[in-house]
């Protein structure tokens, strides 16, 4: 077999083994020393490298340096020993390449993870995976995968799903199956190991989609299918399945590879627009005029993509109003919503669709058409007036429609004709008009997909609406030192369902100091939230319990988050607000603190004038128990203003870091003069606007001059 021929039946052995990480991946052949296939990020790193290539030529395309700045093929770990497993914990390293979010060079965790214990002849291969330090959850990823123990298991403890079978035995048994498999599954790996992965299709499996994966597998290709399958407990997911044959060196075939991911999402989500496309093409053959047909196919395509990318029912509310009326030329709409016990609709109000419309709130059993059409879950058309108070005699006039024209009021189900029914949309229009049986069927077409955005959107407003009252429970009630005020934000994302991890807080300790704290667990869900609970509980312990440095601290929260098993990374500035006699003689204080891997603190002065608290990098808490913490110190003038913040204060799309950074210093300088206050105000409004990307935790304090009153605006000291 030709070098390049066995380079591809390696690289095929493992196919996007970490396709959902931040990394950049090498499938390494650790007998011949060889890179033998990368992943897109990888090839970045060493653009116009043709594989398979030396480990060290690749490392130096690649323009890789330790922290030192020396070549890492001249240091103690090269490239070919990191990829071997050496050291275990892997080690952090520079890429020549930049990137939007560095000023420089990109700093990257390298680490091994060799293939030890899987079948042959993948035991003699490793994946060598380079994590941007930026994104702590895929370094805390890799880290596990480290912490798993065995060699065997670094494939294993990254969570996919994999499952490994002998061809060469009878009925292609699987012999090997990750935790991530067992977790897809439902099965024990007991349970698993010896039979053929038939056992998860069932009843509604689709035959031909078997059928192409067999024809592939006999042909010993790499193949690829979307199926439906059955958990343990008999629940049924779409599971995308890829199978790639592994060959040995005389390219005979010994196992072949499969790896698994619930698509369940996806593919409903592809069975809707599929669906959308289907009542597309429904609508154009019950058109005669075939520009007519193309305009209401349209509009349904128009609709359910903008529906697809509504997040609250306000959204939904304005779709209806801004982009389905125009199209149908009428005058207005909207949206109104069921209660859940089915006695009342109430319009959901937007700038389009104002409160004061004659429907601002239906009783379910009121002789009118939108209370008709949900009462009989039947669509209601009237072409003017007139129809509508022939249909319901004891509604007054006034109220038979916004307008004297046509009316149309569309039941929104959820789930088929027997499911829920969650609200109905309607229609007028200015004149009097009949509708086309081709704008009634995409109107009773747009409703499924209107209450299926409905659904969606009050599904997530509940979501969000319980993350955000944990978020603000767990958020600190802030201290009023004497001559020290401190105020802080949080703002959560815009489009984001869960609580994050971003958190300040600050404690006056029993020597006079006060402790501040900024610091962004990884994640942005309720485990994240657990984690940043814990974090935030151990620190203020530690900073209460003794006066030591913020550095000593932190060295402490790393040792407890390992000793106690906190599963959780965060980057975090910790400091000390001191004053020691010399200091208050001079009206000074004094702020040391020390930086786990967060954006520096930012010092504003009385003169408008900023500075950035630059610190050399270190490693996220958590993330190397004993590693070296060093302390910082800088001086707090009179009147200064230290702010302490989350990355989603300056990082954002289309800004790198260090855009943001000066955007940030910009607005301090423009607003030094104001209050604490109305400079956040200002910091959110012109940094994080109306629709934030990410999470954002601020925290400022604003050194007093002890020599005069404290202001009012700092509020009532509670010192003694």
């Amino acid at each position: 077999m030709s070098d390049p021929e066995r380079a591809e039946s390696q690289a095929a052995a493992l196919p996007r083994v970490v396709h959902d990480h931040p990394a950049a991946v090498l499938l390494v052949d650790t007998e011949a020393d060889l890179v033998v296939h990368v992943n897109d990020l990888a090839r970045q790193l060493a653009p116009g490298v043709q594989l398979p290539v030396g480990v060290e030529e690749w490392s130096r395309a690649a323009g890789l340096e330790v922290a030192s700045g020396v070549d890492l093929g001249r240091s103690d770990t090269p490239l070919s020993r990191l990829a071997a497993g050496h050291p275990g914990s892997g080690r952090q390293v520079s890429a020549a390449l930049r990137s939007q979010a560095t000023q420089a060079r990109e700093a990257l965790w390298a680490i091994g993870l060799p293939l030890q214990g899987a079948p042959a002849p993948l035991r003699a291969h490793a994946l060598l995976v380079l994590m941007p330090l930026r994104f702590p959850d895929a370094v805390a990823d890799v880290r596990a995968v480290a912490a798993a123990g065995r060699a065997h298991r670094s494939v294993l403890a990254s969570g996919l799903s994999i499952a490994i079978s002998d061809p060469t035995a009878p009925d292609d048994p699987l012999v090997w199956v990750s935790p991530g498999f067992e977790q897809l599954t439902g099965y024990t790996s007991a349970e698993i190991v010896g039979r053929n992965c038939r056992f998860l299709q069932g009843p509604d499996t689709e035959s031909t989609v078997v059928d192409r994966l067999r024809e592939g597998l006999a042909a010993d290709r790499t193949v690829s299918a979307t199926l439906l399958n059955y958990r343990h407990d008999g629940s049924a997911f779409y599971n995308h399945l890829v199978v790639s044959p592994v060959f040995d060196a005389a390219g005979a075939l010994t196992h072949r590879v499969g790896i698994q991911t619930d698509v369940t999402g996806q593919f409903l989500a592809s069975r809707e627009r599929d669906a959308a496309q289907a009542e597309v093409d429904r609508a154009q053959r019950a058109q005669a005029d075939a520009e007519s047909a193309d305009r209401y196919g349209q509009l349904l395509l128009v609709m359910s993509e903008a529906l697809a990318a509504t997040v609250s029912v306000e959204d939904v509310a304005t779709t209806v109003v801004q982009v389905l009326a125009p199209e149908l030329g009428a005058a207005g709409g909207g949206l109104l919503l069921a209660d859940p016990a089915h006695t009342h609709l109430e319009l959901v109000t937007t700038p389009a669709a104002p409160a004061d419309t004659a429907w601002p709130r239906i009783p379910w059993t009121a002789d009118v058409p939108v209370a008709a059409a949900v009462r009989t879950r039947q669509a209601v058309f009237h072409a003017d007036a007139a129809s509508v108070l022939a249909a319901h005699p004891s509604l007054p006039e006034r109220a038979a429609v916004p307008a004297a024209g046509a009316s149309a009021c569309l039941p929104l189900v959820t789930g088929g004709s027997t499911g829920q029914v969650v609200g109905a949309v309607f229609l007028h229009w200015d004149e009097p008009r009949q509708l086309s049986l081709q704008q009634r069927s995409a109107l009773e077409a747009l409703t499924r997909y209107t209450a299926q955005a409905v659904q969606r959107a009050t599904l997530i407003s509940e979501r969000r609406s319980a993350a955000l009252v944990l978020q603000q429970s767990l958020l600190t009630q802030l201290p009023e030192p004497d001559h020290l005020e401190l105020r802080a934000r949080y703002v959560p994302a815009a489009t984001e369902e869960y609580v994050g991890g971003d958190w300040y807080d600050a404690v006056v300790l029993p020597d006079g100091a006060t402790a501040v704290v900024i610091g962004d667990v990884t994640g942005h869900d309720m485990a994240a939230a657990g984690h940043m609970g814990q974090l935030r509980g151990l620190l203020r312990a530690f900073a209460f319990d003794r006066q030591e440095p913020p550095s000593e601290i932190v060295d402490r929260l790393d040792r407890a988050l390992a000793g106690l098993r906190i599963d959780g990374l965060a980057t975090l500035v910790l400091a000390r607000i001191e004053q020691d006699p010399q200091d208050a003689a001079a009206g000074l204080r004094r702020l040391r603190w020390t930086n786990a891997g967060h954006p520096p603190p930012v010092l504003l002065l009385a003169d408008g004038t900023t500075r950035v608290l630059q610190s050399r990098p270190e490693l996220l808490a958590g993330l190397l128990p004993g590693t070296t913490r060093t302390d910082h110190t800088a001086v707090l003038p009179p009147a200064s203003t230290l702010l302490l913040f989350t990355d989603g204060l300056i990082e954002h799309r289309g800004r790198s870091i260090s855009e943001g950074v000066e955007d940030l210093r910009r607005v301090l300088s423009a607003h030094a003069g104001e209050t604490l206050e109305a400079l956040l105000d200002h910091l959110v409004a012109e940094l994080v606007g109306p629709a934030p990307e990410d999470d954002c935790a601020i925290l400022a304090v604003r050194a007093h001059p002890e020599d005069r009153p404290r202001p009012a605006e700092a509020g009532p000291s509670h010192l003694p």
